[in-house]
This record gives C-alpha cells, sequence and structure tokens, in this order.
C-alpha cells in the first residue's frame, strides 16, 4: 500500500469510528508508529484531522465552523492521492533511465525515492544505498544487498540521520543519487524541514557523480526551514509539471539537464 493511499484509508476510519489510537493503526497496517504518526501529522496539517496524545478525532470543530465535510474531505485526499500517485509514478519510470548496469546508486529519503526504488528492473544490476528504512526493504528486493547510511530514525520522515551516516557519505562515492526535496526556490535553492536531514542531503549531493532531483510540482515555487543546497549542486531535475519560463532559466544557468512536463497531456 503507498503511503498516500494508507493516509487515506486512515482519514476513513477517523471518520467513521470518531476516533483512532497510534497503537491500534500501527497493529492493522503492520507498519511502525513512527510512520503512522507522519501521517496523522500530515492528515492534521491538511485540516482533514484533529490530533490527540496517542491518536486522531475527526475535524468536528472546523466542520462547525463552516470548513468541509469529511466526505468532501475524503474526496479531495482522494483527488490528490490519485493526482500525487500519478506523478511520482511517472517520475520514477522516467529516472530509471538515469540508471546503468554495475551502477552504486544511493536513495534519498522520500515518496518519489520510494517510487523510483519500486520501478527498478530485477535484470539490472545494482549496489544500493539509503537512509531510508522503506526504501530498503523495496530495494532489498530486487537488488539484494542494501546498504543502510545513518544511526538514528527520525519520527516524523522516518529517514535516518546521524554522525554515522555523515561519516560514510564523506568516505563514499556514487555514481548516481536520487535525491528529494521538501521545497525549491524560485532562486533555485534547495531546503527541508529539517537540520539533521539537511546536512545528510548536502553530503549526498557532494557523494554522486550524477545527482537527479526527483520532485513533484507541488515543491517549486516553495520553502522550507533549512537551505541544504543550491541547483549547481545538482545535475539533472525530472518532475511532473512543465516548469515555469523563470524556474527553466535558473535551472539552464545551472547547467542542469530538464526533464519536465511528464504528465502534461501534450509531452511525449
Amino acid at each position: 500500500m503507498l503511503p498516500e493511499e494508507r493516509r487515506e484509508e486512515i482519514l476513513r476510519k477517523v471518520n467513521k469510528s470518531d476516533r483512532v489510537t497510534v497503537e491500534g493503526l500501527t497493529e492493522e497496517f503492520g507498519v511502525s508508529e513512527a510512520t503512522i504518526r507522519r501521517d496523522l501529522s500530515s492528515l492534521a496539517e491538511e485540516g482533514l484531522i484533529e490530533r490527540f496524545h496517542g491518536g486522531a478525532l475527526p475535524v468536528s470543530t472546523a466542520e462547525r465552523n463552516g470548513a468541509v465535510s469529511a466526505e468532501s474531505a475524503g474526496s479531495r485526499l482522494t483527488q490528490k492521492t490519485v493526482a500525487n500517485s500519478t506523478a511520482k509514478r511517472a517520475i520514477a519510470e522516467r529516472a530509471i533511465d538515469e540508471l546503468t548496469n554495475g551502477d552504486a546508486v544511493l536513495f534519498d529519503t522520500g515518496p518519489t525515492t520510494l517510487e523510483v526504488a519500486r520501478s527498478i528492473p530485477e535484470e539490472l544490476s545494482l549496489l544500493v544505498a539509503t537512509n531510508s528504512p522503506e526504501n530498503a526493504f523495496e530495494l532489498r528486493g530486487t537488488c539484494g544487498e542494501v546498504k543502510i547510511v545513518g544511526d538514528s530514525l527520525r519520527s516524523t520522515s522516518d529517514a535516518l540521520v546521524g554522525s554515522s551516516g555523515e561519516s560514510y557519505l564523506k568516505k563514499t562515492n556514487f555514481d548516481v543519487v536520487f535525491l528529494e526535496a521538501d521545497a525549491v526556490r524560485d532562486d533555485g535553492g534547495l531546503s527541508v524541514s529539517n537540520e539533521d536531514e539537511a546536512r545528510l542531503k548536502s553530503l549526498m549531493c557532494d557523494a554522486g557523480r550524477h545527482v537527479v532531483l526527483v520532485v513533484d510540482g507541488s515543491k517549486f515555487g516553495a520553502q522550507s526551514f533549512r537551505e541544504f543546497a543550491t541547483v549547481e549542486k545538482v545535475d539533472a531535475v525530472i518532475t511532473d509539471i512543465t516548469l515555469s519560463d523563470e524556474m527553466r532559466s535558473v535551472l539552464q544557468q545551472a547547467n542542469v539537464d530538464i526533464i519536465d512536463g511528464l504528465t502534461d497531456e501534450t509531452s511525449t
């Protein structure tokens, strides 16, 4: 089950039962408590549920104030889920074209790199590493042994961070790095919400011979808490939308290969 699909199902359960707990959802979906907490945080940030310690409630107060109903909220999330899944699959299918048999490949944490990991054909032989347990389990199925980068698991993003991961990246060279970002500023700044992840992502940029930024269109024109690099550190950008002329100019000035418009009806 994709993360978006799991969150949609969690939303249905919240609205149906009026109350869910982290413990119950963890057992039902067979994932970690950290993953469930991240799902609940994401739904709460969108205003679709209300968090309490150890679980979640429907957004009854918001409804009384004239916000969207639970039914329409579920419909909105379903539409967003379909769109996001389509975008990430399109990005992933194009991203694997960047790979060559025998490459050493590093996968950043995130839903788009996870989709890339799922798209790797079995006949492609790769040496792989990641700071994402979820990506590691996916990669193990097609690539066998997976190098784990990092020693401390963040509860909100399920990203591994820490000094051992930083040391590993300083000493290791990869042919390809699949990188994610929470935001791509109009001037080309890349940022993320956490300092520990920012340090690791900065080192990922330095560790790759060919750094590929895989991001959906929602990340452009935004800004997150901590900048970790600029597009000058990236060799290619793969995204679902057709980029604006301004963003295209910024990327071209940085000599970044642009692969965009993957889900546009006019794209080929």
